[in-house]
């Protein structure tokens, strides 16, 4: 029988992580490329570490701990390239349809309902 720490490795944050990054990047952005400051990827994850974070304005957060202590920890645990304002983190997440995130929620609701089994 696996150990217990064993059996919980799909529900580790870098497996959770891993897996809504990949999900992420799979959502079509229906943007003109060549006129965008930040990835749809790059928005996704600060939206999801502003989930993580709980913090109602990540990307001053993030800029503040920066300068102080050259440490970022969106491109450090969410790989964030490119941190994205407030409004525009918001005004590109208008522009994504909510049904395209029902793959990901699918995925982590098995991946719990597995670890219940």
């Amino acid at each position: 029988m696996a150990s217990l720490s064993q059996q919980k490795k799909h529900l580790s944050f870098s497996a959770l992580k891993q897996a809504i990054s990949l999900h992420f990047h799979a959502i079509k952005d229906s943007r003109v490329q060549g006129k965008c400051d930040y990835s749809q990827h790059d928005v996704l994850m600060s939206a999801f570490a502003c989930m993580y974070f709980q913090d109602p304005s990540l990307s001053e957060f993030q800029k503040q701990m920066e300068e102080e202590q050259n440490q970022n920890n969106l491109r450090t645990l969410f790989n964030v390239e490119k941190i994205p304002k407030n409004s525009q983190l918001r005004d590109i997440l208008d522009l994504i349809p909510s049904k395209t995130f029902a793959p990901a929620f699918k995925d982590l609701f098995e991946r719990l309902r597995r670890q219940a089994s």
